[in-house]
């Protein structure tokens, strides 16, 4: 009698098991790509630190010279790779903290991520250490008022959602974003994230990047530090 074998337990915090579904969603819900957009950034290296499945990464291609573009998740990079290929974007697999370089980058941005990140403060010197003098960091994450929200909340956030989205939206897509945010895979990722409120955000912040510009964003706030040339 042969044993049976449990499946490998998923860390929620990863975009593994819904890799494809995490890049539809984002195609069809992507406002900080849209303020990202407005920004106009140009120049000569860029990094994409938690570059997911590569949608930030190839607008900035389009005005930076070389992108390197780093996700900890294999599945989200090999979506990037397939189906956002560029000639200026090096797609790698590794954790932000992990990405060593040393031309450094004109750019630096992390969108979405660093609240996933355990050692914060440990994140944002390794982000600030590869601008290059001259070069600036813009670095998105969600926030909110009051931490720790239920599966339960989470739900009656999707419900307000398709109700919005179907004014906006095919009534195929817009149901289809329902089930994806009430389906177990991302509320189990939504479960594990752990987000600092506005005032928690900018205190950590401004602490490694001193006069920073903060912005307030829906459900997030965007900082940009830039480095003094040499």
């Amino acid at each position: 009698m042969t044993k049976s074998t449990k499946p490998l337990k998923v860390d929620p915090r990863l975009f593994d098991a819904f890799a494809g579904d995490y890049d539809r969603y984002a195609g069809l819900c992507d406002p900080l790509g849209d303020w990202l957009a407005e920004l106009e950034l140009t120049g000569g290296r860029a990094l994409d630190a938690g570059c997911g499945s590569g949608r930030h990464a190839l607008a900035l291609a389009a005005s930076y010279a070389e992108v390197v573009a780093a996700d900890v998740s294999a599945p989200l990079i090999e979506v990037a790779r397939v189906r956002r290929p560029h000639e200026r974007i090096r797609y790698e697999i590794a954790s932000l903290t992990d990405v060593r370089d040393d031309e450094g980058f004109d750019l630096v941005l992390s969108m979405g991520t660093l609240h996933h990140l355990p050692d914060l403060a440990a994140a944002l010197a390794h982000l600030k250490s590869l601008v290059r003098p001259g070069g600036e960091i813009v670095l998105v994450d969600n926030v909110v008022t009051v931490p720790g929200a239920t599966r339960r909340q989470y739900f009656a956030s999707a419900a307000r959602e398709l109700a919005r989205d179907v004014r906006r939206l095919p009534i195929r897509d817009a149901w289809w974003l329902y089930r994806f945010r009430t389906g177990s895979a991302w509320l189990d990722h939504l479960m594990s994230d752990r987000y600092l409120t506005p005032a928690e955000y900018r205190d950590r912040y401004a602490a490694v990047f001193p006069e920073a510009d903060f912005v307030d964003l829906p459900f997030a706030i965007a900082m940009r530090w830039r480095r003094q040339a040499a």
